[in-house]
């Protein structure tokens, strides 16, 4: 592969990782220009020796998996956070009430 698609896929891999999907979603962008470009310069028989579509389709797959995992964890996340703040606040409701109730 060559260097550039090499720095570029190691790139969007750690933005990925980085769950940087902004940046990701440029670097994707900006790979497959590069990606584009290239295979346009090769001779047919070199395309038909290449491994460059099988590299990309599994790396463009691998982030596709990736940021769908890491949307999963996140949503994950967010619902026993949500699920700690509605116990915490019927726990405050009810100390609350049960000040009152004894203050009576």
């Amino acid at each position: 592969m060559p260097q550039l698609l090499d720095n570029l896929a190691r790139e969007l891999r750690a933005a990925v990782l980085g769950s940087d999907h902004e940046k990701a979603t440029g670097l994707t962008v900006e790979y497959t220009e590069a990606l584009r470009q290239h295979w346009t310069l090769l001779s047919k028989e070199e395309r038909a020796a290449s491994s460059l579509p099988e590299q990309s389709g599994e790396l463009l797959n691998w982030a596709r998996e990736m940021t769908l995992m890491q949307h999963a964890m996140a949503a994950g996340h967010l619902a026993m956070v949500e699920k700690a703040s509605r116990q915490l606040s019927a726990r405050a409701r009810y100390l609350q009430l049960a000040a009152l109730d004894s203050g009576c």
